[in-house]
């Protein structure tokens, strides 16, 4: 019992405890309150907030960006990016320099301790802004710059550090100068078949290797001939200095010159300039003489005259140019024939023509098909020589035994350059052994009318031998036995003998003093002499006939055989 007392004792003491805490809290709370409430006031504050300088938040680079491999050509322009906010939010300038050394300028545009590249417009805060560069001649071939941005303030602009970029964007930046170029020659004139070459003075002051191009017509790009290759005569390669190339000019090219344009360029194909730069540098291609070789003449066959008339005679060969075979660059082919004591030094104009023996400037013409165009160098000629039926003959028993014909065939080009070449072996000039006969009267040998005992005395009945070859003539005559009135038959009536018919090559020649006539012949020195021109010389043989004692009335035939024969050379 005793213990459970103390219990609710101790109880009712904590409890009391707890309650006093809260009430001395409370009461010291409104006491605070109180004090407070009676010593309060009203206090001030200010803060001075300085203008700070814009920050870079992309960039700077340059675009397009340069590099050693792809520097800026001189001409060109960069243009400088660059992305910065500002913390006063205020608008900022991108100003490039080229040293590390900026002024930034209140109410403006910032300027550079040295050479300002270039400086942008002012730029809203948080926007990209930009600038650009031309490349100068008298730049480096590598330059450092270094980019800035400045705000305007008006009483206290600020500038970031320099920044430089990074990478092939950033600096320094790269600049190509052209290649120089001072002198340019070639080793023109030339012939077909050989190489043109052109020669330069260049090079390039960015230590760039530089190359030549040899253009057939004006214009470059890439690096290339307008035209590609086939507009490009040759080109070289790559190299430290002064670039020389050549063109292999084809073994038939037409003479003339040709237009050459050249240029130079560096090895990231930029262009040199001045007054070489595109020049027409042309080159010639010399005019060579023709070739003449392969000439005939009639196949290599004798050749055999026709009476009276003309006969053509075949004359070939094959024509080379190496200025080509086409065109007119062989303005005339002419053909020769002529008996070989005569030679081609005395049947090689026209002036020296005669049908006996010469036959020059004979006009030929080209067999198709064997020259199609200007890369041909060689065609085949065909000529017509038409030979007088009283030409020289040259074989045995003639005057000119120990000679032949003989062609030759001349070609002349467009610039007058020709040549000549004759056949190799020559051909014989056949006898032509021909001849009419005339009559005074009749186609035939008419004695008249004559009575038993009669005779034509003088011999009065004409024979004319007309030579329609190339050599003098004689004769051969002979006749049948007899004249019959019933020829060639002759069974009856009285014939009249061969005999009794004689000849004479003399005028006004007695019946007596004539040559009787036999069955066999008997050659006449006619010596009908050879024909030189188109009206030969002729000769006449006289007739007569004694009419037998006893001959029965008739009309009588028979044949009379005139032969011609070559005559003696000595009376041609």
């Amino acid at each position: 019992m005793k213990k459970q007392r103390g219990s609710i004792f101790r109880r009712v003491s904590n409890l009391f405890l707890k309650i006093s805490f809260f009430a001395l809290i409370l009461i010291s709370f409104f006491v605070l309150i109180n004090i407070f409430s009676v010593y309060a006031d009203s206090v001030t504050t200010a803060v001075t907030v300085g203008n700070t300088a814009p920050t870079f938040t992309a960039g700077p680079a340059e675009n397009p960006a340069s590099a050693t491999t792809t520097p800026t050509n001189v001409g060109d322009n960069t243009t400088f990016q660059a992305t910065a906010t500002d913390s006063n939010s205020e608008n900022y300038y991108l100003i490039v320099c080229s040293t590390n050394s900026v002024t930034a300028v209140n109410g403006g545009s910032p300027t550079c301790g040295a050479t300002t590249w270039c400086t942008s417009t002012s730029t809203t805060s948080g926007s990209q802004a930009s600038c650009n560069r031309t490349a100068l001649i008298g730049d480096a071939s590598s330059n450092a710059w270094y980019a800035f941005v400045c705000d305007g303030n008006a009483t206290s602009a600020q500038c970031s550090t320099g920044q430089q970029g990074t990478g092939d964007s950033g600096s320094p930046f790269e600049v190509n100068h052209a290649p120089g170029f001072t002198a340019v020659s070639n080793d023109s004139p030339i012939n077909p078949g050989s190489t043109i070459t052109w020669t330069t003075t260049s090079s390039d002051t960015d230590s760039d290797t530089v190359k030549l191009l040899v253009c057939k017509t004006t214009g470059i790009s890439a690096g290339a001939c307008d035209g590609g290759g086939s507009d490009t005569w040759c080109s070289s390669s790559l190299v430290a200095s002064n670039p020389t190339c050549g063109y292999a000019v084809p073994s038939v090219a037409p003479d003339g010159s040709n237009d050459a344009y050249v240029y130079i360029v560096d090895a990231h194909n930029f262009p040199a300039t001045g007054v070489n730069q595109a020049s027409n540098v042309s080159f010639t291609i010399n005019n060579v003489a023709p070739v003449v070789s392969a000439v005939t003449i009639n196949g290599g066959a004798a050749i055999d005259l026709t009476e009276s008339t003309t006969k053509e005679v075949i004359i070939t060969a094959t024509v080379s140019d190496n200025n080509s075979c086409f065109g007119t660059e062989l303005s005339t082919i002419y053909a020769y024939a002529y008996r070989s004591s005569i030679a081609y030094t005395g049947c090689d104009i026209a002036g020296e023509a005669n049908n006996n023996y010469c036959y020059p400037e004979i006009t030929c013409t080209v067999v198709g098909g064997t020259c199609t165009d200007n890369t041909d160098a060689s065609a085949n000629y065909t000529c017509t020589a038409d030979i007088q039926y009283y030409a020289d003959p040259t074989d045995v028993a003639t005057v000119y035994p120990t000679d032949t014909w003989l062609s030759s065939v001349k070609a002349l080009d467009d610039d007058a350059s020709s040549a000549n070449t004759e056949v190799a072996v020559g051909v014989e000039m056949n006898s032509l052994i021909g001849f009419e006969i005339g009559y005074t009267v009749t186609a035939s040998i008419n004695y008249g009318n004559l009575g038993s005992g009669q005779s034509n005395d003088p011999l009065d009945k004409i024979t004319t031998t007309t030579p329609t070859g190339n050599v003098g003539l004689d004769q051969e005559l002979s006749g049948s036995a007899n004249m019959c009135i019933d020829y060639p038959t002759c069974s009856g009536g009285t014939p009249i003998p061969v005999a009794n018919q004689k000849f004479s090559l003399t005028t006004s020649t007695a019946y007596a003093s004539g040559t009787a006539l036999s069955t066999t012949p008997f050659e006449t020195e006619l010596n009908v002499p050879k024909p030189v021109t188109g009206t030969p010389t002729t000769k006449n043989t006289w007739w007569g006939i004694l009419i037998p004692g006893g001959t029965a009335p008739g009309t009588y035939s028979g044949v009379n055989t005139i032969t011609a024969v070559k005559g003696e050379t000595v009376s041609w």
